[in-house]
């Protein structure tokens, strides 16, 4: 979007304005005002409707921001220039873009940040004798523990129920989660001081039917314990079977999936297609394979399949890529540390003026992501650099979702980077991608900054056949919501919707939209916990490493935190990172799994009392794919259509059941529903029941001429 590109210039020319010599100011303010007056002359050509001219205002603004950077050529560091460049082929993206769809920008909010770019030249330049007619607030500096974070106090915020008016008209149901104690084993990710940031970021948790028996089993990623003299205590990791009635055995060991690594993040898919689901879990160390024997058993091939990179990896996904049914895999990747440096930490940062605390991300090298592309004879081979998925800009990955943002039948990646813009590749449908998300606005929020990006999950929350998308971030910013526009484009409406205030304080990690009371509306679910286990020292920071989760209700496509009316579940505090979501007892009521950081993981189960009705379907397909990932599965009932995606991987390092359930409110007739493949392929039924879970089997036959 214009007004993103505008702030997100900005930025970038105050990158530039720092490194000119004195005698180079006057140009740079040329420059600037320049670039500005193109930008803004593209957003009142496409606020009119003439796309042409949009297009060439933003061609020559992306021509401009180039020239900049090959005039620094020499004399920026390298790391500037490289942002200049990204911020110009974006632009030029942008520019392509718009020769093929509409768009209404609105630049003026961001004219506060060009003035703070202004007093920022005036105050090196005094003699430009600059006249700012905006009073914007000062420019977003880095957090205090070396990630991106917001400025300033927290908004205002009332407790979650005073500005509901009355909750019945929000949730009619009576919203109860339960936390159910079926996992016997903690969760540990590293020493209890959190010395350095490799201990931080805890685990996944998985939601996953591995042995075929209608019931979703369990699995939870661990991690290794770090004593107070850095020595390591391993954990395993577990799988627990679902043996009905919330009983749960832990077949961990006799599965032979329970090797104890330094885990981060799990995602599920049929790799080889043979009707077993596979899994794959990221690593600080070699990634594993577990390939599904079909007997209860797994074997670990990550050497022989390829897809055992070392280093520190943390999201994945699988995914159909090119629409051959064949899964590609995905996975995200942090940062470039030694052993030596995680036993040997420093605490050289400041939180918020209190205590001191790790360092990073900001100072160490980023890790780069790698895309691993199925062969279809049982391995994988890197594909990365010749896809268009290779970035040279530093980032930190953490999540990684898979979603059809723009309906074109190809299923595109977004990646959530810790303090730098997250990446969207737009899939071209050739085989290549094309990163977009600065131009696509969900790279960065509505200020033009990039955020401390941790989880994601996407779903049609306002009803207007769109995927929008959900980001977690850090403590004293906000996670936000980018509402899908169409065209390719997206709009950071997190104040507009009520995310803002209500997830300002807390550290998100997991995420996910799912409709917790059956009324055909998702809601959304933040799994929080803090970084820095030293702010319990700070009460004067009012901050607890321990935080409650939240359920936010959706009415009309506006939230609001109900979270204390949402049972004794709700009012758990724990330091919490994996959330995983499905029905565990097939009731269409979506239970939840949270992954805890040195504690036992958080199972709720969805006891919510409604006389809403619902409609769950598990797909499988003759041929390539079985499990259908990738799909989109639309249903048209009472009225309202809705959508559902099925998804490998996701929220934060996370796996959630591959079935799909909609709420359907009152309504209890018959359903009509479409399913689209990656590729393009549709399937249709006609006259299904309401308030069951409906196997769909997608066959040749079933394909439109």
């Amino acid at each position: 979007m214009i007004r993103i590109c505008l702030a997100a210039l900005c930025l970038t020319l105050l990158w530039l304005g720092a490194a000119q010599a004195p005698t180079d100011w006057r140009r740079l303010e040329e420059s600037r005002k320049e670039a500005v007056r193109l930008l803004k002359e593209s957003a009142v050509a496409s606020n009119g409707g003439n796309r042409k001219d949009a297009a060439r205002l933003l061609a020559s603004a992306a021509q401009s921001i180039s020239l900049l950077s090959r005039d620094g050529n020499g004399r920026l560091p390298t790391q500037q220039q490289k942002r200049l460049n990204r911020l110009s082929r974006d632009l030029a993206a942008l520019s392509a873009r718009l020769q093929k769809a509409p768009g209404k920008f609105l630049p003026d909010p961001y004219l506060t940040v060009l003035d703070e770019l202004a007093r920022y030249i005036q105050d090196s330049a005094p003699e430009l004798n600059l006249r700012p007619t905006y009073a914007g607030a000062r420019l977003i500096e880095q957090g205090g523990g070396g990630h991106a974070i917001a400025p300033g106090p927290a908004p205002i915020q009332r407790s979650s129920l005073d500005d509901v008016g009355d909750t019945d008209a929000w949730a009619p149901a009576v919203l109860d989660f339960r936390a159910m104690a079926v996992i016997t084993e903690k969760n540990f990710s590293g020493g209890p001081e959190k010395e350095h940031i490799l201990e931080s970021g805890g685990g996944g948790v998985a939601l996953f039917d591995y042995d075929n028996d209608g019931l979703l089993d369990i699995y939870i990623v661990n991690s290794f314990e770090l004593t107070a003299a850095r020595k390591l205590i391993p954990h395993r990791n577990r799988l627990y079977r679902n043996l009905g009635n919330w009983k749960f055995e832990d077949v961990s060991r006799k599965a032979g999936v329970d090797a104890a690594a330094w885990g981060y993040g799990v995602c599920v898919g049929d790799y080889n297609n043979d009707g077993h689901l596979d899994f794959y879990v990221t690593n600080y160390g070699p990634n594993f394979l577990y390939r599904n024997n079909g007997d209860g058993t797994f074997s670990e091939v990550g050497a022989q399949t390829g897809v055992n990179h070392a280093g520190w990896s943390t999201g994945c996904s699988f995914f159909d890529s090119r629409g051959d049914g064949k899964l590609d895999l995905y996975v995200a990747r942090y940062a470039v540390i030694s052993w030596n440096d995680v036993i040997n930490p420093k605490r050289d940062r400041l939180w918020r003026g209190g205590p001191r605390v790790m360092s990073g991300p900001a100072g160490m090298p980023g890790a780069a992501d790698v895309f691993y592309r199925n062969s279809g004879n049982g391995t994988f081979s890197d594909a990365t650099a010749n896809l268009g998925l290779a970035r040279p800009d530093e980032s930190y990955g953490l999540g990684v979702l898979t979603t059809d943002y723009d309906n074109d039948g190809r299923t595109d990646i977004y990646v959530p980077n810790d303090s730098n813009p997250n990446f969207l590749f737009h899939n071209l449908g050739n085989g290549r991608f094309e990163e977009v998300g600065i131009a696509s606005g969900a790279g960065v929020n509505a200020d033009g900054r990039a955020q401390a990006g941790m989880g994601a999950d996407a779903g049609d929350y306002d009803g207007d056949g769109l995927t929008d998308i959900v980001v977690t971030n850090f403590a004293h910013d906000t996670n936000t919501l980018y509402r899908n526009l169409g065209g390719g484009f997206f709009e950071d409406v997190s104040l507009r919707s009520g995310l803002f205030a209500r997830t300002f304080e807390r550290m998100g990690w997991g995420v996910a939209f799912f409709d917790a009371d059956r009324d055909g509306a998702l809601d959304l679910f933040f799994a929080n916990g803090h970084l820095f286990p030293q702010v319990d020292r700070y009460p004067e920071l009012r901050e607890t490493y321990r935080q409650k989760s939240q359920l936010l209700m959706n009415k009309d496509g506006a939230f609001r935190d109900l979270s204390d009316a949402a049972g004794e579940g709700l009012a758990l505090r724990r330091t919490s990172r994996g959330l995983a979501v499905g029905d565990l007892d097939n009731d269409g009521a979506p239970d939840l799994v949270i992954a805890n950081i040195d504690d036992f993981p958080t199972v709720l189960q969805n006891r919510t009392r409604t006389a809403n009705h619902w409609a769950g379907f598990q797909l499988t397909k003759v041929g390539p794919n079985r499990f259908c990932v990738g799909a989109k599965v639309v249903i048209q009932a009472g009225g309202r259509k809705q959508i559902r995606e099925i998804r490998s991987g996701g929220g934060y390092l996370s796996q959630n059941d591959l079935r799909v359930y909609f709420g359907l409110g009152s309504y209890s007739g018959k359903l009509d529903v479409e399913v689209f493949m990656p590729g393009g392929n549709r399937w249709r039924w006609s006259g299904l029941t309401a308030d069951r879970l409906t196997t769909l089997v997608l066959t040749d036959h079933d394909l439109p001429p």
